[in-house]
């Protein structure tokens, strides 16, 4: 049996308006210095999945806006497996371009490649585990000619991400067993309120959508062929158009796409959908109060980055940006509260309205175009 040609795309396109201030359109959370080694998130995924699949391989989906930041990231990838999307349309259009380029640039039609879809901007400590579980369901996926997603076990009942739900006394899918599982998947779920979250965490059937996929292309191409038409259509019109070199035909098929994400696009109407639970620690750090989750809390539960000074503070979040002696951020008898600070902008809020700073970020944009 000839064993495909594995690659990867790391999804890195996105401009992570919940991190405002810290985030920025041309400087985005995939690209901030928040892990504890101090690399960014992107550096970090690369480096993640590089003993898994040779540079050459690996490809970075992204904006045209962060094509250059991210080349000059040093990332170890030719410049070329930057890919920019011409216009955004979410990620159903981003994986449709990326795979078509693949595609292209492989002369293949797609039934001797598996494709690992991997996100830039998430935190994952333990690359060992990490390969384990991306091991065990790529290959099953492969086995079973499926769709493959990673689930992480919640350990909080979060309303900022969706889920994913086994059946009752779900089997381990062929091909996998009770100590390395891969599980059928009965169907994924929106992000629920808080009293839904916790009913899910209580039946031990729900897992994290973790945002990463895996599967051959023809597995791809196959369902969306049923789920997404549009879109199968186009990944193979843009095959055919890169093929003889028409990159404007090609972008003018990416951008007739709809705005949908890959999750309403594709796995919630899949026919064949698999997980593998997570054996390593994920969080997606997907608004600041993750930031107390990934740094170190002082006696009072406090996290501070930066040059910060705090009197009678609790359970509150302080990072500078500023460098040294350019200004010091200082708090006295807060609680709960995050505070931001960069060289132009300051925010403060609770911690339980994290998932509100979009709200601000659309205020400002409003104000810059004089509505």
């Amino acid at each position: 049996m000839t064993h495909p040609t594995r690659v990867a795309i790391i999804m890195a396109g996105g401009s992570g308006e919940r991190f405002w201030p810290l985030s920025r359109p041309s400087r985005p959370k995939q690209l901030l210095p928040l892990t504890p080694s101090g690399r960014s998130l992107l550096e970090e995924a690369v480096l993640r999945v590089q003993p898994l699949i040779p540079s050459e391989r690996i490809f970075i989906a992204t904006s045209p806006l962060l094509r250059d930041p991210i080349e000059r990231c040093g990332l170890g990838i030719p410049p070329g497996n930057i890919l920019a999307e011409p216009c955004k349309r979410n990620t159903a259009g981003c994986l449709a371009f990326a795979t078509a380029c693949i595609l292209a640039r492989l002369q293949s039609d797609g039934s001797d490649v598996s494709v690992a879809v991997l996100t830039g901007d998430h935190l994952i400590p333990d690359n060992e585990a990490f390969a384990e579980t991306m091991e065990r369901v790529l290959s099953a996926a492969e086995r079973n000619n499926a769709l493959g997603v990673i689930g992480v076990p919640p350990t909080r009942p979060d309303t900022g991400l969706g889920y994913i739900e086994i059946a009752k006394g779900a089997r381990p899918a062929p091909g996998s067993d009770a100590r390395r599982p891969v599980y059928p998947v009965l169907r994924f779920r929106e992000k629920p309120n808080l009293e839904t979250a916790e009913e899910f965490i209580a039946t031990g059937r729900f897992y994290w959508n973790s945002g990463m996929f895996f599967w051959p292309v023809s597995a791809f191409l196959g369902e969306l062929e049923q789920a997404s038409p549009a879109h199968a259509r186009a990944v193979r019109s843009m095959v055919e158009a890169l093929g003889r070199g028409d990159a404007d035909g090609a972008e003018a098929t990416f951008r007739s796409l709809g705005d949908i994400s890959i999750d309403y696009a594709l796995m919630e109407r899949a026919r064949r959908v698999i997980m593998a639970p997570a054996s390593f620690r994920w969080d997606d750090i997907g608004a600041l109060d993750a930031i107390e989750r990934i740094r170190p809390r002082d006696s009072r539960g406090n996290v501070t980055v930066g040059d910060t000074a705090l009197v009678d503070a609790s359970n509150s979040i302080l990072y500078n940006e500023c460098a040294p002696g350019q200004m010091t951020l200082a708090a006295v008898g807060i609680e709960g509260l995050v505070v931001i600070a960069t060289a132009d902008a300051v925010l403060v809020m609770p911690k339980s309205r994290a998932q509100d700073v979009r709200k601000v970020v659309a205020q400002l944009k409003d104000r810059a175009a004089g509505r």
